[in-house]
């Protein structure tokens, strides 16, 4: 039976016994304040999990958050696969993303590569014709969530196998702050559904499981999964032109059509729209648009709007960080983006406003092609 799990780590100070700066750790103490980064799929070794670490570390660092307060958690996706089927964890990961997209929406699947058939096919002759099948409970509701959110999140809402108070798990959540790349997005969506069960059996009211979920921050960053659909507060980034990243529904398609027509601009799109912020891209200069360090770097060569949502990008995880040092529950997202900083909460208002325009024209569209459909 293929099984898969988590490894977890810390950033350390470098040792002869931590040369990386980072250890295996077993869980995160419930009452720790400190940033959880849930890395893309080939986040399969100590060097990769230690890099969205230390990425995290130095920008918390630059923004005044000292090393000492707060503690700096990344995960390894591990598995049973060796060297003949070292490419099933990445095939297994991939339909996870397609089946949560479809449940929100998709409507298409994008098509296969010749080389990731030809995976399909080998898992297949390794595990059976139904391996790949959406019933496979590594595709559904695989086992690494399940270890992960024991090892970080039960027991921020239980003690004993018992509910805590409303204000304990309040306080105790607030403490966690995500960060997640890519397909990290997805593992924070199903930890998310997770706990929503867990409080539910655990005898927590709607209304306080509600209030609760809304103290744990995540700051999505290439978000391959569903947007809008979070309960926690969960903001996230993209770019227009980053090609992994592949929604496939009406709003990603219009974004790109918007795009070609340079009509995109920095655009931040709230609440049940995404409480996304998008840019048309990165630049010229930037090679490859999904890379994890382009969210949280800002480099000379990049335009204005670009630096400020990178910004806004670094300032939410900070910001949120501070908040959870001075045990201060989530209030609105521009708080959190723009602190208080005047000249940044303007590229705010300029972005929500874009955001505001782009996506009457999505619905304008929307609307037109639809009259025209049923009259063919």
């Amino acid at each position: 039976m293929y099984k898969t799990y988590i490894r977890l780590g810390k950033r350390v100070p470098k040792s002869v016994y931590n040369e990386l700066g980072w250890k295996r750790v077993d869980f995160i103490d419930e009452n720790e304040t400190c940033v959880l980064v849930l890395g893309g799929n080939g986040t399969a070794s100590d060097q990769a999990a230690n890099g969205y670490a230390k990425h995290m570390e130095d920008v918390l660092e630059e923004k005044g958050v000292k090393k000492e307060d707060v503690a700096i958690y990344s995960i390894m996706y591990c598995d049973d696969s060796n060297e003949d089927d070292y490419f099933v964890p990445s095939l297994l990961q991939k339909r996870s993303r397609e089946l949560l997209l479809e449940q929100h929406g998709r409507k298409k699947k994008l098509a296969p590569t010749v080389k990731q058939t030809e995976y399909a096919n080998e898992a297949k002759h390794l595990y059976g014709a139904d391996f790949l099948k959406d019933d496979n409970p590594e595709i559904s509701n695989p086992e690494y969530i399940e270890n992960l959110f024991v090892k970080t999140l039960l027991y921020r809402i239980s003690e004993s196998g018992k509910r805590l108070s409303f204000d304990e798990a309040c306080k105790r959540v607030r403490k966690l702050n995500v960060v997640a790349h890519c397909h990290g997005v997805y593992v924070f969506l199903k930890l998310e559904e997770m706990m929503q069960q867990k409080m539910k059996e655990l005898g927590y009211s709607k209304k306080e499981a509600e209030g609760i979920q809304k103290q744990l921050l995540c700051v999505g960053y290439a978000p391959y999964a569903p947007l809008g659909v979070s309960k926690s507060t969960m903001i996230s980034f993209g770019s227009a032109k980053d090609e992994e990243v592949w929604h496939q529904n009406t709003f990603h398609r219009e974004l790109r059509v918007q795009d070609q027509f340079k009509a995109l601009k920095l655009a931040y799109f709230p609440e049940k729209q995404g409480n996304v912020f998008i840019i048309p891209s990165f630049g010229q200069e930037i090679k490859y648009e999904h890379n994890f360090s382009n969210y949280i770097r800002i480099k000379s060569e990049l335009a204005d709007e670009v630096k400020a949502f990178v910004q806004f990008s670094q300032n939410t995880i900070a910001n949120g960080v501070k908040g959870s040092l001075g045990d201060e529950k989530i209030s609105d997202v521009k708080s959190l983006v723009c602190g208080d900083d005047k000249a940044l909460a303007d590229s705010f208002d300029e972005a929500a406003k874009n955001g505001k325009d782009i996506y009457a024209t999505i619905l304008r569209n929307a609307r037109i092609e639809a009259f025209f459909k049923e009259r063919r």
